[in-house]
């Protein structure tokens, strides 16, 4: 179900990490609006704590357990200002939407509205807006677009990396930009996002994940090929009438080029793509095989 659009000027709403606030963070960039701030989450912890206090008091306010529940710190906000998921779900029942526990590996999550994603003290938001998904989280800069079938691998992803992630289910408001922004917040246009990924790109001098991994496969490709392509050339150049080659000397030469052929199989070289296998090389290894030796045969029936 759509969780709501962009604002009306298709803007979207980020907010940067301040101090250990990633909990109001990740709440107003899920709701797209100016929405809390840290006063009104610690209102909400201490209320969890007040209600948790009766509820331990009905054993007695003189048994062990009441005695150890009210020593220990709060397990809603921490001296830091960190949040619990409790008290982040308080602040979502203002808006009749629920965090529920999001398992890895549950199928289509692209068809969800927006998710919650936890590793200890740190919250942050993934969310659809306008058909476009979204990574939210306070420890970048800008808000960062994520495809349907990257949002699938990204969530394994941090699943593995111990994450918690859960779903928001209920429908999201729409983006509120007249809430306007806190200190950390800004309304992201489509223009300044594109603006700011090139020129992190240009700052740091590297490309993209993605274009970074192509780019190393065709060098490695590149590479292969052309060792191919000189000991072929070599190969051939001997094998010309006059040459002088013996027998023996052909075998050597072919015993050469299937070597170099299969150079590294059983290993990965540094620096080359594990995706090519051997197999590929041993395949190709014996069809220049064949070709030598049908251009052998070739050259006797020419003399």
């Amino acid at each position: 179900m759509e969780g709501g659009c962009c604002s009306t000027s298709g803007r979207v709403y980020h907010e940067t990490q301040v101090m250990s606030m990633c909990g109001v963070h990740c709440l107003n960039t899920l709701l797209q609006a100016n929405a809390f701030n840290e006063v009104d989450l610690a209102q909400i912890a201490h209320e969890l704590d007040r209600r948790e206090r009766e509820v331990m008091a009905e054993g007695g306010i003189t048994s062990e357990d009441y005695l150890k529940f009210v020593a220990a710190d709060s397990q809603n906000v921490s001296d830091e200002g960190n949040f619990s998921i409790q008290v982040l779900a308080e602040a979502l029942k203002m808006y009749s939407v629920t965090p529920k526990p999001w398992r890895n590996g549950q199928s289509e999550p692209h068809l969800q509205s927006a998710f919650i994603c936890n590793l200890r003290e740190h919250w942050f938001t993934i969310r659809r807006l306008g058909g476009q998904w979204y990574n939210l989280n306070s420890l970048a800069s800008t808000p960062e677009k994520i495809t349907d079938f990257y949002l699938s691998a990204y969530l394994g992803q941090l699943s593995t990396e111990k994450y918690t992630i859960f779903v928001v289910e209920g429908r999201l408001p729409l983006s509120d930009e007249a809430a306007g922004s806190s200190e950390s917040g800004h309304w992201w246009t489509e223009e300044e996002m594109e603006r700011a990924k090139q020129a992190k790109a240009t700052q740091s001098g590297t490309p993209d994940a993605f274009s970074s991994a192509l780019t190393t496969t065709l060098h490695n490709m590149q590479d292969m090929f052309s060792n191919v392509g000189t000991n072929v050339t070599q190969a051939l150049r001997h094998l010309q009438p006059g040459s002088g080659a013996t027998g023996d000397e052909d075998a050597d030469l072919q015993a050469a080029i299937q070597a170099s052929l299969g150079e590294g199989q059983g290993t990965v070289t540094e620096g080359r793509n594990p995706a090519y296998g051997t197999a590929s090389q041993r395949d190709l290894a014996q069809a220049l095989a064949a070709s030598l030796e049908e251009f052998k045969e070739n050259q006797e029936q020419e003399r």
